[in-house]
């Protein structure tokens, strides 16, 4: 914003005085607004819209300027988080134009890096990426295996290493969830067979219901069809819970435009109502979702 902390702080400060009440506290990520700070958010943002739209009626020779978002996600934010954080965006934004791209993490960090997406949402961001882009915890989801429930095996309560290792294991092509789960396997004397490598979870969606094996994908990108009875969620016995994290990530070199800003206000909204808590990145967590 090319305006130092310190003047940033007076002007919060003078704020504050002038409305008589409490409008950000601090906290462990820096400073979050007060119920009242994010009225006073929501209310300017509305006056000062309204004389945007107060001038150019009075002077209809101002051009309107095209406003755009760019936002970019990783396979699992775009499944569950992205779509709906859109939808709500383009219902009190609808005449903003939105751009949603998605791809492998490391691609969608690049995109941030060289601006093509103003922000986005990406599981366990790369260290690179922690380094040179601001990073923000999000949410964070469990990788499970899954079954198509036509599956002799979805009848099971739980299963154990043995079911896995004599049925056909359908997976993400280099992905380094599946190779924590083969490695983990094999350290206990056992060899899953992989029948299967797909490009997307998609693709390894589509050989579950084909009923081709059992899938390992994380479990916001087959939730809708768990809801639909179409998977089930397989209980392995003995085998450790394997977390995803995802984080929200912008340029640190880029001021956002207020699309941006206002969709980043947006995301943390939905954070802050999320049921599950949001856990900060440990190395246990997988990679390039």
């Amino acid at each position: 914003m090319h305006v130092s902390p310190s003047s940033v702080s007076q002007r919060l400060k003078s704020l504050e005085r002038d409305f008589g009440a409490k409008l950000y506290r601090k906290n462990k990520d820096g400073i979050e607004l007060t119920t009242a700070g994010q009225t006073l958010l929501s209310t300017a943002n509305q006056v000062l819209h309204q004389l945007d739209t107060l001038r150019r009626t009075l002077n209809p020779s101002l051009e309107k300027p095209v406003q755009a978002l760019a936002v970019g996600g990783s396979y699992n934010p775009s499944a569950k988080h992205l779509p709906a954080a859109i939808a709500a965006f383009k219902k009190s934004h609808p005449e903003i134009g939105v751009t949603f791209l998605t791809s492998y993490r490391s691609i969608v960090e690049k995109w941030v890096r060289e601006g093509e997406v103003e922000i986005a949402i990406v599981q366990n961001p790369s260290q690179s990426c922690m380094a040179d882009l601001y990073t923000e915890a999000f949410a964070v989801d469990s990788l499970v295996f899954f079954t198509h429930i036509g599956h002799p095996l979805s009848k099971k309560q739980k299963i154990g290493f043995a079911d896995l290792a004599d049925t056909p294991l359908i997976v993400r092509e280099s992905w380094d969830p599946t190779e924590k789960i083969l490695a983990l396997v094999k350290s206990r004397g056992l060899t899953l067979n992989v029948a299967l490598r797909c490009a997307s979870p998609d693709a390894v969606k589509a050989a579950v219901r084909r009923k081709m094996g059992i899938g390992i994908l994380f479990h916001d990108l087959i939730e809708d069809d768990i809801r639909r009875k179409e998977f089930k969620v397989l209980r392995v016995h003995g085998l450790p819970r394997l977390k995803g994290n995802s984080y929200i990530i912008v340029n640190k070199n880029t001021v956002l435009k207020p699309p941006a800003t206002e969709f980043l206000a947006l995301l943390r909204d939905m954070r802050r109502s999320q049921r599950k808590p949001v856990t900060l990145r440990t190395q246990t967590g997988t990679n390039d979702s």
